[in-house]
């Protein structure tokens, strides 16, 4: 049966619909064409990466890394060696060569006769040597080309994921980090790479601007919102298994209130079956679902403070969004507080590099529920 959860990657029954940009994103991979996802938070872009690796990975030996996590290029190099050698059936490469031993040098060996290379093969003593030194830019260099060096020695092929793209901005100054990485990405014939990030404009102008390094290098796809018709089945199973009904429209009152972002429709239909369940109710009605709306913005409410906590001391940043989330005209509003044309045009570019933003059709803020909270403020 289909599992209703979220706060972690949806994996097996809990992974719902996007049958259309799994088989896109797939076809894309094996014709060995690099890709890049691009959605605002909560679309499951992570969900959909982990289910087409899950699913079939055409032959391709897996590296991820997630650079939300990632603060230093020191650190993003070594996640990357780490990830190529796991790839290869050595792990915990970093440690190891830090701390090189008779019986890890033996075992090693005996591994890589099984692949039919050589300690040489496999770079273990540049590894190794880079790591012991200061310079982070060239282990970096190094480590963005050690997927393709291993691809060639084993007459394989790798897929590199890159998760949270956007946030690779907080490791450099200017583009040099991502004029670096097209720089030597484009030369790697063993390699196809898997990008995905969050921050829908500043992925959009990192991949899509004409003047941006890797304009043409990925086919870029956008994430959609998710139709009522993907979870229909799935909430009609869920609530019939508790022997709950629910009304026929239900699934498009969910995504109605939740604007198709999956994270909230599934958290709603969540609501109402806790709801249900706790008051021995055999029947959800509209109104089940309006409460379940407001508890599920209690409960998001720390989650917005935090996020808009980044605006403090910005306060023609807050204005707009303010002035966004009562449906008002922005340029208007930040007029009236002594803001011209142009300030206010530089004002929402960086609102949208955010992702909290998306320009289609006008200015609005993504997320309906943080809508109603700056609404508020």
């Amino acid at each position: 049966m289909k599992k209703l959860q979220t706060g972690k990657i949806a994996t097996g029954e809990s992974f719902l619909g996007r049958e259309q940009i799994l088989k896109e994103v797939e076809t894309y991979l094996e014709m060995n064409q690099s890709v890049v996802l691009i959605a605002p938070r909560r679309y499951g872009k992570s969900s959909i990466i982990n289910k087409i690796v899950e699913k079939d990975t055409h032959g391709y030996k897996v590296i991820s890394v997630d650079i939300m996590g990632i603060h230093t290029k020191r650190l993003l190099a070594e996640h990357i060696i780490n990830e190529v050698y796991n790839a290869i059936g050595i792990y915990g490469i970093i440690e190891k060569v830090k701390h090189t031993s008779i019986e890890f040098f033996k075992s090693l060996t005996n591994h890589l006769l099984s692949l039919k290379l050589t300690i040489d093969d496999i770079s273990i003593e540049t590894t190794g040597r880079l790591l012991s030194e200061r310079d982070e830019d060239k282990l970096l260099s190094y480590a963005l080309e050690l997927p393709n060096t291993i691809a060639q020695k084993l007459t394989t092929k790798f897929l590199f994921i890159i998760d949270e793209f956007g946030e690779i901005d907080k490791l450099q100054s200017k583009n040099e980090l991502i004029d670096t990485m097209r720089t030597i990405f484009q030369k790697q014939e063993h390699v196809t790479f898997l990008f995905a990030g969050s921050q829908y404009a500043l992925m959009s102008k990192i991949f899509t601007d004409k003047l941006s390094a890797f304009h043409k290098f990925t086919v870029a796809i956008e994430v959609p919102k998710m139709e009522a018709s993907d979870f229909k089945k799935t909430f009609k199973e869920v609530f019939y298994a508790r022997e709950i009904s629910i009304p026929t429209d239900f699934a498009q009152e969910v995504q109605i209130l939740s604007s198709g972002i999956p994270y909230y429709m599934v958290r709603l239909a969540q609501q109402v079956l806790v709801d249900a369940v706790l008051n021995n109710s055999v029947n959800t009605y509209c109104f089940s679902m309006r409460r379940a709306a407001v508890k599920l913005y209690n409960k998001e409410q720390s989650y917005f403070a935090s996020e808009l906590s980044k605006f403090r001391g910005k306060k023609h940043d807050m204005i707009a969004l303010i002035a966004l989330s009562k449906d008002k005209n922005h340029t208007s509003v930040l007029a009236e507080h002594n803001v011209s044309r142009q300030n206010a045009n530089s004002i929402m570019k960086s609102l949208l590099l955010t992702g909290i933003i998306e320009k289609k059709d006008g200015y609005k803020i993504i997320d309906p529920f943080m809508k109603r909270y700056i609404k508020k403020l």
